[in-house]
């Protein structure tokens, strides 16, 4: 009987994640800037990844909100966290205005550029008056 107790413990050890060395934060650039023809505000990450094996790891990003994370308490929900990730290297987070961000074309973009191992992710705050216009048509999609 023991001995199946510590096969099922093989197993269970043997479907965890591998444990990677992390190697550290990669190194990074944030730009802001300003649309000049519709004056949104703009963030531009640019994250440098040297030591990535571009065979088998390419780095993703999520948000997070303020309520989610445990670094800065109490939780300020004026703010959101865009976390990067790409292994060996430590997963970053940047804390941006938790405001909405313009999903339009053009507007979200990301690239992973394999030969210079950099990431890059733009994003477009929406102004009030974009916010309400994508809220109307939302709320005349969900009409049909």
């Amino acid at each position: 009987n023991n001995n199946n107790n510590n096969n099922n413990n093989n197993t269970i050890n043997n479907n965890k994640r591998p444990t990677i060395l992390r190697i550290g934060r990669p190194a990074y650039q944030i730009y802001k800037s300003r649309d000049p023809d519709t004056d949104q505000r703009c963030l531009s990450f640019e994250l440098s990844y040297p030591e990535i094996d571009t065979r088998r790891h390419q780095p993703r990003y999520r948000f997070m909100s303020a309520f989610e994370q445990r670094v800065d308490t109490p939780a300020d929900r004026r703010y959101q966290y865009l976390l990067v990730a790409a292994d060996p290297y430590e997963t970053v987070a940047f804390k941006i205005p938790n405001e909405p961000i313009d999903k339009g074309e053009g507007r979200f973009v990301t690239h992973w550029d394999v030969e210079e191992k950099k990431f890059i992710l733009t994003l477009y705050y929406l102004d009030a008056k974009q916010e309400e216009q994508q809220q109307q048509q939302q709320e005349e999609k969900d009409k049909q």
